[in-house]
C-alpha cells in the first residue's frame, strides 16, 4: 500500500487569490507503490509561466539488492499523483478562521454547501478554481463535481469571472487528465484506496483574500 510523506515545505508562498495559496516548493516520497520496487522522491515548484504547480525533480531509488530500475518500471511511476495528493497537505484557504483551512477542509465544505445565489456560486467556483490551479488539478472539473454543476455551467461561471475581472488568470482549457485522488475527506467523493499518506501537521503562511 502506498505511503506518501510531505516534507521540505518552502516557507514562501504564492498568494492565487481567494485567500488561497501555496508554498512555492516542497517535496514528497512514496513508498509502497504497486509495481514499483522502490521509494519515489518528487520536487514540486510553483511555475508562474504554466500558472500552477508543477514537477520539477523526480527520482527513483530501488528498494534493495536484486532490483533493476527498468523503463517499464519507470513506467509505473505516477508523478502527476503524487504532485496532487501531496498538495492536498500543503495547499491552504484563508477563509477569515483563526488559521487558513486545509485544501480538503475547503473542498468538503464547499461539496456540503446548499442554497448558494448565483453571485456566491461564482465566488466559490473562482476559489475552487484557484485551489485546483495550487493542486495541478484540471479545474473546471473540480468546479464541476464540487458545486454539483455541468461542466458546461462551470465554464459559463468562470467566463463570466474573467470577463468581469475577478479571476482574470482563468484558462478554459482542460489540457490535462484529472489524477485519481481523494479531493475530499474519505467516502465524499472519488476516492482512491492506495492513498494513506501522512503530511505536515499544521500547514500555514499568510495568504490575502480576494
Amino acid at each position: 500500500m502506498a505511503e506518501l510523506q510531505t516534507y521540505d515545505i518552502g516557507d514562501e508562498r504564492i498568494d492565487l487569490g481567494s485567500g488561497v495559496s501555496v508554498p512555492r516548493s516542497w517535496h514528497a516520497r512514496v513508498s509502497g507503490e504497486k509495481d514499483v520496487p522502490g521509494t519515489i522522491t518528487v520536487r514540486v515548484e510553483w511555475d508562474a509561466a504554466l500558472g500552477r504547480s508543477a514537477v520539477a525533480f523526480a527520482a527513483l531509488e530501488r528498494e534493495g539488492g536484486g532490483v533493476d530500475i527498468t523503463s517499464q518500471v519507470l513506467r509505473e511511476v505516477r508523478t502527476h499523483w503524487i504532485m496532487t495528493n501531496s498538495a492536498l497537505d500543503v495547499v491552504t484557504v484563508d477563509v477569515g478562521e483563526s488559521q487558513p483551512i486545509g485544501a480538503r477542509v475547503f473542498l468538503a465544505r464547499q461539496l456540503a454547501r446548499e442554497g448558494r445565489e448565483q453571485r456566491d456560486s461564482i465566488l466559490d467556483a473562482i476559489a475552487i478554481y484557484r485551489v485546483a490551479t495550487a493542486l495541478s488539478y484540471p479545474p473546471l472539473k473540480l468546479v464541476s463535481d464540487t458545486l454539483k454543476i455541468s461542466q458546461s455551467t462551470a465554464t459559463r461561471f468562470m467566463s463570466r469571472a474573467r470577463d468581469i475581472g475577478l479571476a482574470p488568470e482563468v484558462r478554459i482549457q482542460e489540457p490535462r487528465r484529472a489524477p485519481t485522488v481523494d479531493r475530499y475527506f474519505p467516502g465524499a467523493g472519488p476516492y482512491d484506496p492506495s492513498r494513506p499518506h501522512s503530511g505536515p501537521s499544521s500547514p500555514g503562511g499568510p495568504s490575502i483574500g480576494l
